[in-house]
């Protein structure tokens, strides 16, 4: 039995139809199934797992085209073992003969063999007729931009001159950006030390914090950080903290806080009294050992943010980051199976969460206090559409006008776009209570 049949592309098929079912996130699946495979075959377990997802609209407007109909739920396994095998044709060095010999094996392995003459015929017809299956879906959206075709469409209405640039930022490989905590070290020191150790990196843009990698390395190649001296964290993400600018003594509340990353960024910004929310206690651990990796610490509550009888004591806050569930379509690079799963639905219900979020949020900010609220979505009912409403109606709400050299300002607050070997999208409004 070829090894790589039976741990990697097994676990990429039993991840891939998970998320094909939605049952739960790529990151979260890999996270649970990675541990299946050996160490040194991990990257290539989430090559394929993000590959397949990133590519997924065309991928599976291929697949589609020479099925007599779709597979049913309960053979999304041999529909994953197919998409596998037309990545690795397409887009991996695989050898053609491998990756179909590989899918049809899987048949078998994962107790389907009576689909191994399915897969054979569909994989052996694509290298037969790939070039013309290609030219006559060209025109498709979905194979053209590698997007389903609602989310092309509102990025189109949206943002028509960002368009191309959202699509292909959208499509590619994201950088890997460290923050360097500079409570500790300089960022030129940090790059001197990356140097030194042969990881080349260029400074950021826009965040005095930000350092991009070349190429990406593990965190365990990085010279100081397991003390707390950098974190991974992408540069718009960073811009957070800066904007709220939390001075020594502050009290304040990240609302909404795993997986931590900016929780951390805040703390190393100054001397402050931190309370971090979390609703799922797994990815309150994570925060609280991301804070133990940094040396801080801050007070740490598994509770709904949105139900302050749960665990508001009444002291009202000088800062707030409120970082609100959303659609994630700022950072579909990082999250690719977005592409698979995300429906329009989910906007309407997202923006009425957000929206009680940001209700009973604001309850717990002292007069004179500023609030943050951040989405990394590329949606305006999620941003400037949500700002616009809350400050129609809240009397006591007070836009602060941002002067930032990054972004595109709209309405309410300012629109950052994910671009090619630099920040991801994500969007900020700074308001105040009066």
């Amino acid at each position: 039995m070829n090894e790589k049949v039976s741990s990697v592309r097994l676990v990429a098929i039993r991840i891939l139809e998970s998320i094909l079912l939605n049952k739960g996130s790529l990151s979260t699946q890999l996270a649970r199934k990675q541990a299946d495979v050996k160490a040194e075959h991990i990257p290539q377990l989430k090559e394929i797992c993000f590959g397949v997802s990133r590519h997924y609209p065309k991928l599976n407007s291929f697949a589609l085209h020479m099925l007599d109909k779709p597979f049913q739920e309960k053979d999304y396994d041999v529909y994953a073992a197919i998409l596998v095998a037309l990545y690795q044709i397409d887009y991996m060095d695989t050898p053609e003969h491998a990756a179909v010999n590989e899918a049809v094996e899987s048949a078998k392995l994962i107790g389907k063999p009576w689909a191994g003459k399915l897969v054979n015929a569909i994989l052996r017809r694509y290298l037969r007729e790939a070039d013309d299956i290609k030219a006559i879906l060209k025109e498709m959206p979905s194979v053209a931009h590698a997007h389903p075709k609602w989310i092309l469409k509102r990025f189109n209405k949206h943002w028509t001159n960002d368009f191309e640039q959202i699509v292909a930022a959208n499509n590619a490989r994201p950088p890997m950006c460290l923050r360097v905590n500079l409570s500790r070290v300089s960022r030129e020191t940090q790059m001197e030390k990356l140097s030194k150790q042969g990881i080349e990196s260029e400074k950021g843009e826009f965040s005095e914090s930000a350092i991009y990698l070349n190429q990406a390395v593990s965190v365990q190649s990085l010279p100081g950080f397991f003390d707390g001296d950098m974190s991974v964290q992408d540069e718009a993400a960073q811009l957070s903290a800066f904007i709220l600018a939390p001075k020594q003594g502050d009290k304040v509340l990240d609302a909404c806080a795993a997986p931590g990353g900016k929780t951390g960024h805040l703390l190393e910004s100054a001397d402050i009294h931190l309370t971090a929310i979390e609703l799922e206690s797994w990815r309150l651990a994570k925060i609280e050992e991301n804070l133990e990796r940094l040396n801080f610490n801050a007070e740490l509550i598994c509770a709904d943010s949105g139900d302050l009888n749960a665990w508001w004591d009444k002291v009202e806050f000088d800062k707030i980051l409120l970082d609100v569930p959303c659609s994630a379509t700022g950072v579909i690079r990082r999250n690719p199976d977005i592409k698979i799963n995300r429906k329009p639905a989910d906007i309407d219900e997202l923006v009425t969460i957000q929206k009680q979020l940001i209700e009973q949020i604001w309850l717990t900010l002292k007069p004179g206090g500023r609030m943050l609220y951040a989405t990394c979505s590329l949606m305006p009912e999620e941003n400037e559409q949500q700002m616009a409403s809350f400050l129609s109606k809240t009397q006591n709400a007070k836009e602060i006008m941002l002067d930032v050299p990054w972004g595109k300002k709209v309405s309410h607050g300012i629109q950052l776009f994910p671009k090619q070997n630099s920040h991801d999208g994500f969007y900020y409004c700074l308001i105040e209570k009066s």
